[in-house]
């Protein structure tokens, strides 16, 4: 009697199921895998709809806005923005989801709002915060359990989005997309001190100074307990604004200041560079986080 031989798909979700883990698969597995997820979901892989996420050691896909963008229109659904409201410095958007069957969903998406934020930093917020409820509530009306990387995985000590050995499909995470950490209530309607600092330091030095001025002598406390890794995000955001202006002026990608060409100011350099080209400021991760 002739067996029929394994599909190589079914080889590579044997592996998953048995292994729990992705970065036990091989690169062509792993990539096998990421098509794999994409046919069975209707996605285009080409159009890099996850990217690689660690968490609490394992390797495992997160959805980036791309892949609910294809879900909503593969399924029909259909989005209503519900309400925005601002409450202790806090945006929250509540976002409905309809399908053509009749069924409903929806879900919250938060980011820090304080007073200030202005012009387009403040703009961005509100787009951060419309865009986490957008795919939150549309992974959940679709019936899919990833989490949402920006309320539910950036808390977990250890979790980083990351880059695989042969994970061609899969793009770095979109900083554009990121938000602060939110704690507290479901849908993370409460933000922590400390990331509400990491976000004033993202908008530069004259923002965070700002922000420092309006804190309380305990609220200062904890802030100066994160000074070093707040100091660092200034300085990246300084030489983003550098690399930024130096295209304006008319020079050329080669010509990074010789201060960030140092072997210890490589973050620097890569900051001035995504300012020069016009891409969002890259996501660092400290030795404690790898």
């Amino acid at each position: 009697m002739n067996v029929p031989a394994k599909m190589p798909e079914a080889d590579v979700m044997e592996s998953v199921i048995a292994k729990g883990d992705l970065a036990k698969l091989t690169p062509d597995e792993r990539v096998d895998y990421y098509k794999a997820v994409c046919k069975s979901l209707g996605l285009n892989p080409l159009t890099q709809p996850f990217v690689y996420i660690t968490l609490n050691g394992k390797l495992a896909l997160y959805p980036t806005r791309t892949c609910a963008d294809q879900l909503r229109k593969i399924n029909s659904v259909s989005l209503e923005i519900v309400s925005r409201h601002i409450a202790d410095d806090i945006l929250t958007v509540h976002v409905k989801a309809h399908t053509p069957d009749g069924r409903s969903d929806e879900d919250l998406g938060s980011v820090a709002f304080p007073s200030i934020l202005k012009g387009e930093a403040r703009a961005n917020a509100v787009l951060k915060a419309v865009t986490k409820a957008k795919r939150r509530t549309t992974l959940s009306i679709c019936g899919l359990g990833w989490p949402d990387y920006e309320t539910e995985v950036a808390d977990i000590p250890g979790a980083k989005i990351t880059q695989s050995d042969g994970a061609e499909l899969a793009p770095p995470f979109d900083a554009a997309d990121a938000a602060p950490p939110a704690v507290g209530s479901p849908g993370g309607a409460a933000v922590s001190l400390e990331a509400m600092a990491r976000e004033a330091a993202k908008h530069g030095e004259e923002v965070f100074n700002d922000f420092y001025k309006q804190r309380t002598g305990e609220e200062k406390a904890r802030i100066t307990k994160i000074g070093a890794e707040l100091r660092q995000q200034m300085k990246l955001v300084e030489a983003y604004k550098h690399g930024q202006q130096a295209k304006s002026d008319g020079h050329q990608r080669r010509a990074v200041p010789p201060e960030y060409r140092h072997p210890n100011m490589k973050r620097e350099e890569l900051a001035w560079i995504a300012g020069w080209e016009g891409e969002p400021l890259p996501e660092f991760f400290t030795e404690g986080e790898q």
